[in-house]
Protein backbone atom coordinates (compact mmCIF):
# COMPACT_ATOMS: atom_id res chain seq x y z
CA UNK A 1 0.00 0.00 0.00
CA UNK A 2 1.51 3.36 -0.86
CA UNK A 3 0.75 4.66 2.78
CA UNK A 4 2.68 1.60 4.40
CA UNK A 5 5.11 3.67 6.49
CA UNK A 6 2.59 5.94 8.08
CA UNK A 7 0.24 3.79 9.12
CA UNK A 8 3.71 1.53 10.40
CA UNK A 9 3.98 4.76 12.65
CA UNK A 10 0.98 4.74 14.06
CA UNK A 11 0.23 3.22 17.80
CA UNK A 12 -1.12 0.01 18.18
CA UNK A 13 -3.54 0.77 21.22
CA UNK A 14 -4.94 3.88 19.94
CA UNK A 15 -8.21 4.38 17.63
CA UNK A 16 -7.75 5.85 14.54
CA UNK A 17 -9.71 7.65 11.54
CA UNK A 18 -8.88 7.84 7.83
CA UNK A 19 -8.87 11.36 8.93
CA UNK A 20 -6.73 10.88 11.92
CA UNK A 21 -4.26 9.06 10.15
CA UNK A 22 -3.89 11.72 7.21
CA UNK A 23 -2.99 14.58 9.68
CA UNK A 24 -0.86 12.30 11.01
CA UNK A 25 0.73 12.14 7.79
CA UNK A 26 0.58 16.09 7.38
CA UNK A 27 2.99 16.49 10.77
CA UNK A 28 5.12 13.66 9.33
CA UNK A 29 5.43 16.34 6.51
CA UNK A 30 3.97 13.91 3.97
CA UNK A 31 2.34 17.24 2.33
CA UNK A 32 4.97 19.33 2.59
CA UNK A 33 5.34 20.14 -1.06
CA UNK A 34 2.88 21.31 -3.93
CA UNK A 35 0.23 24.15 -4.31
CA UNK A 36 -2.63 24.66 -1.39
CA UNK A 37 -4.96 23.11 -3.99
CA UNK A 38 -2.15 20.48 -4.85
CA UNK A 39 -2.59 19.52 -1.06
CA UNK A 40 -5.56 19.58 -0.33
CA UNK A 41 -6.40 17.03 -3.62
CA UNK A 42 -3.98 15.20 -1.73
CA UNK A 43 -5.10 14.63 1.14
CA UNK A 44 -8.65 13.78 0.14
CA UNK A 45 -6.96 11.25 -2.04
CA UNK A 46 -5.32 9.95 1.15
CA UNK A 47 -8.85 9.63 3.62
CA UNK A 48 -10.51 7.82 0.56
CA UNK A 49 -7.70 5.87 0.06
CA UNK A 50 -7.86 4.53 3.46
CA UNK A 51 -11.74 4.02 3.57
CA UNK A 52 -11.34 1.63 1.15
CA UNK A 53 -8.61 0.18 2.34
CA UNK A 54 -10.45 -0.34 5.75
CA UNK A 55 -14.25 -1.37 3.88
CA UNK A 56 -11.87 -4.16 1.66
CA UNK A 57 -10.04 -5.54 4.86
CA UNK A 58 -13.33 -6.26 6.31
CA UNK A 59 -13.01 -3.39 9.54
CA UNK A 60 -15.98 -3.48 12.11
CA UNK A 61 -18.74 -1.04 10.18
CA UNK A 62 -18.88 0.77 13.85
CA UNK A 63 -15.22 0.46 14.28
CA UNK A 64 -13.38 0.09 17.57
CA UNK A 65 -14.46 3.07 18.98
CA UNK A 66 -15.17 7.00 17.59
CA UNK A 67 -12.45 9.51 16.51
CA UNK A 68 -12.78 12.96 17.32
CA UNK A 69 -11.58 15.82 15.25
CA UNK A 70 -11.93 19.78 15.61
CA UNK A 71 -15.28 20.67 14.15
CA UNK A 72 -16.18 17.61 13.28
CA UNK A 73 -18.49 15.04 14.06
CA UNK A 74 -17.34 11.43 15.73
CA UNK A 75 -16.14 9.09 13.39
CA UNK A 76 -15.61 5.46 13.55
CA UNK A 77 -11.97 4.35 13.76
CA UNK A 78 -10.16 1.06 14.20
CA UNK A 79 -6.98 0.53 16.72
CA UNK A 80 -3.37 0.87 15.22
CA UNK A 81 -2.83 -2.65 15.35
CA UNK A 82 -5.51 -3.54 12.82
CA UNK A 83 -4.56 -1.40 9.95
CA UNK A 84 -1.17 -2.56 10.59
CA UNK A 85 -2.33 -6.11 10.37
CA UNK A 86 -4.19 -5.66 7.20
CA UNK A 87 -1.00 -4.63 5.82
CA UNK A 88 -0.11 -8.04 5.97
CA UNK A 89 -3.05 -9.93 4.11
Amino acid sequence: MKYDSIIYHLQDDLVYSPASITQIAEKMGYFSKGTKEDIKKRKQRMRLSLGRFSNNHAFPNGGDGHVQIKGQSPTPGWFGWRWKAALKR
